[in-house]
């Protein structure tokens, strides 16, 4: 979970230099010079998936932001434990709906804060591939049994915050190209084990096997995006 570490001090790098660059923006009574105000439709590819959305702006400093993004992985993986050999696979799943409100407090420069329903989801599944052995005691494979892990964050709803840039192209400034970085709170994860064989004391909650993951990864409450985006206005 190192990588999420990274993408988060990336993310704080980015977003301290957009507030940088603003430092060097000139000011003036109208951010654009056609009308700012309309509505927009695009899409975007960010860590949080792919996705489309629709952007009102209402004036030069305020917008709305509707959204969805969606992103799947899946990884296979072989890994040893207690001398017993193991069969896994890790779906990751995350996404979710966007509601998000944008301050431009330069013609190209805007914060954004909002939230998103998140539907961020990872499931491990594995099985025992070898037989156990005991000195003369053999325990086969299909014995030992198989095991679900599937962690989902704290909150359904998770608050967001973010700063990017937007660049405007065209006679009548139409088509728009963002680049943004934000931050994700979602909470202490929730983690559950379910469990068959001689694996299913490891779901028992006497033994904690749950709330001992969730205490190796409270620490990563916070998921970092970075998002590239194109639009183009409708009227």
């Amino acid at each position: 979970m190192n990588w999420i570490k990274h993408m988060c001090f990336i993310v704080l790098f980015f977003g301290i230099s957009a507030l940088t660059l603003a430092q060097n923006e000139t000011v003036t009574p109208s951010f654009q010079t056609s009308k700012p105000n309309g509505l927009y439709i695009g899409g975007q590819i960010s860590t949080n998936g792919f996705g489309g959305n629709l952007r009102y702006a209402l004036n030069d400093k305020f917008s709305f932001r509707a959204g969805y993004e969606t992103l799947s992985l899946s990884y296979d993986f072989n890994f040893d434990e207690n001398d017993i050999s193991y069969n896994a696979n890790m779906d990751f799943k995350t996404g979710g709906l966007l509601a998000l409100v944008d301050f431009a407090y330069t013609k190209n420069l805007y914060i954004s804060a909002g939230a998103v329903f998140s539907s961020f989801n990872t499931e491990v599944t594995g099985y025992a591939i070898s037989d156990f052995e005991y000195g003369d005691i053999i325990i086969p494979s299909e014995e030992i049994g198989d095991f679900l892990i599937t962690a989902k964050p704290g909150l359904s709803v998770s608050p967001y915050g973010g700063a990017g840039y937007r660049s405007f192209w065209g006679k009548r400034e139409g088509i728009v190209f963002s680049f943004e970085t934000g931050l994700y709170y979602m909470g202490p994860p929730d983690i559950e084990i379910e469990a068959t064989g001689l694996l299913a004391p490891t779901a028992d909650p006497a033994f904690g096997q749950a709330e001992y993951l969730e205490y190796q990864f409270d620490a990563y409450k916070i998921y970092p995006v970075i998002k590239l985006g194109l639009a183009v206005k409708l009227f």
